[in-house]
């Protein structure tokens, strides 16, 4: 025996299954970063700003209340001075939010 009561004989076992134990976290570590990344990406969502960006679809959703008309009409022209709607679609829910008033 060495003094150490055969302690000796098993650390570099001890050290080794550490150290195999931390490379498995950052690899685990790794692919989950990447997977996240891949997911918010995939839902049209930027990785880095994606807390920022889920905020804002928040406070903008219907969860929190329904918008004001005027925010509503505001967003419907835009949608038509972009050309994302007719003029005929816009005269029909301009019209729709109006009587809801």
């Amino acid at each position: 025996m060495d003094g150490l009561g055969g302690f000796s004989s098993v650390f570099p076992w001890v050290f080794g299954a550490a150290v195999v134990l931390v490379v498995c976290g950052w690899i685990y570590s790794a692919m989950t970063f990447i997977r996240n990344r891949q997911v918010l990406r995939q839902a049209g969502l930027d990785p880095m700003t994606a807390e920022s960006q889920l905020a804002i679809r928040l406070m903008r959703s219907q969860a929190l209340g329904e918008p004001s008309a005027s925010s509503r009409l505001a967003e419907l022209g835009d949608l038509r001075d972009r050309g994302l709607i007719t003029a005929e679609e816009y005269d029909a829910r301009r019209a729709q939010i109006i009587a809801g008033i």
